[in-house]
């Protein structure tokens, strides 16, 4: 393990916790990750009728088609005609019939399920969901399974962005160029390190980063290309060997942040998108992303041994308005076509770049 002494676990392993709540809540039973939608007495009782106004700006389950929700016991809604399945059980033990439909009495646990379905931001299956009915309001635990482009450098002069009518192969797109792009970033970078005098394993580790990084720009491309999109290929220039400091500052920015982001995000995607290929596609880059973000921290370590104190303090100021730029980019990200690619919505994904933060870049400061 080749990370900073101040994180007891892999990055994987890290990721894994934050993605099923693990770290902010210290009480995880298993793999569980509850989280609570509290509403008034008047939209549960609408959920309950499954009427068309139930919820304010969100989809109707009457009017909606292809979608379906599971229930809390297995069976399923169908939100192209809101109905049941047979024999839908009540947490009291009773059923609903299979006709019921938009206007007629739901069974408390499909009320529960399109709640969760259309209140939580989440994707996956369904475990569990409670409801707890007060005065002045009702309050649904909502339980799920527990389960975010590539590093720059100074050499990339090309960024990628393509106008794409389906938003989700823009997005592969422009991921295959930055995974490209990491090839030439992880190549220079090590062309700078080997000048400097840096140990040969950790020349070697950037070496194993670039071959992997052929890999992903492929696969990610084949995948943009399938939805219709062009990839651009990166473009680069010749960068002489820098200062240590701007070396240092670069690692804590695009790899420190960017890339443990990154790297984040991907596991997000392997758990939550939409197709099979899709999530296997990503269990891959994450497991390797991991690595290459390990790969950051330990290159920090033996940079800041490198360096006096003010380039310390150069690259700690750079990597806390790093992440204050990243949390500020997520906040104002919501496409809705990505989350088929398992991105985390700008609520999730905000709260797990806080939660990142805390387990992670503020004990590095």
């Amino acid at each position: 393990m080749h990370s900073p002494n101040y994180l007891s676990l892999s990055l994987a392993a890290l990721f894994a916790n934050l993605l099923s709540g693990c770290f902010t809540t210290g009480n995880c039973k298993g793999l569980e990750n509850t989280q609570e939608v509290e509403l008034t007495p008047e939209d549960w009782a609408a959920f309950q009728m499954n009427q068309p106004s139930y919820a304010e700006d969100v989809p109707n389950p009457t009017t909606s088609a292809g979608t379906s929700t599971t229930d809390a016991d297995g069976s399923t809604t169908d939100a192209s005609t809101g109905t049941t399945d047979a024999h839908a059980s009540t947490t009291d033990g009773s059923t609903t019939d299979a006709s019921t439909t938009g206007g007629e009495m739901l069974s408390e646990a499909v009320a529960c399920a399109l709640v969760c379905k259309y209140r939580v931001d989440e994707y996956g299956d369904l475990l569990g969901c409670e409801v707890s009915v007060e005065a002045t309001k009702v309050v649904v635990a909502c339980t799920y399974p527990a389960y975010c482009e590539g590093r720059r450098h100074a050499c990339v002069t090309s960024r990628g962005e393509r106008a794409e009518a389906d938003p989700a192969g823009a997005w592969l797109a422009r991921a295959a160029h930055d995974e490209a792009a990491s090839v030439f970033a992880f190549r220079s970078l090590a062309r700078e390190l080997a000048a400097w005098g840096a140990p040969a394993e950790l020349l070697a580790r950037i070496d194993a980063a670039a071959a992997d990084e052929v890999r992903h720009a492929e696969v990610v491309a084949n995948a943009a290309r399938a939805r219709g999109a062009e990839v651009t290929p990166p473009t680069h220039a010749a960068v002489a060997v820098r200062e240590l400091r701007a070396i240092a500052v670069e690692n804590a920015v695009e790899g420190c942040v960017r890339e443990t982001w990154a790297a984040l995000s991907a596991a997000h995607q392997a758990r939550f998108a939409a197709e099979p290929e899709l999530r296997a596609m990503y269990a891959e880059i994450a497991a390797d992303e991991a690595r290459h973000a390990e790969l950051a921290w330990a290159i920090d370590a033996w940079l800041m041994g490198q360096l006096d104190a003010a380039g310390r303090d150069a690259v700690a100021t750079a990597r806390r308005a790093a992440i204050a730029e990243l949390r500020a980019s997520l906040a104002g990200l919501e496409e809705p076509a990505l989350r088929t690619l398992g991105l985390p919505a700008a609520a999730t994904a905000v709260r797990l770049c806080g939660e990142l933060d805390a387990a992670l870049w503020s004990r590095a400061a």
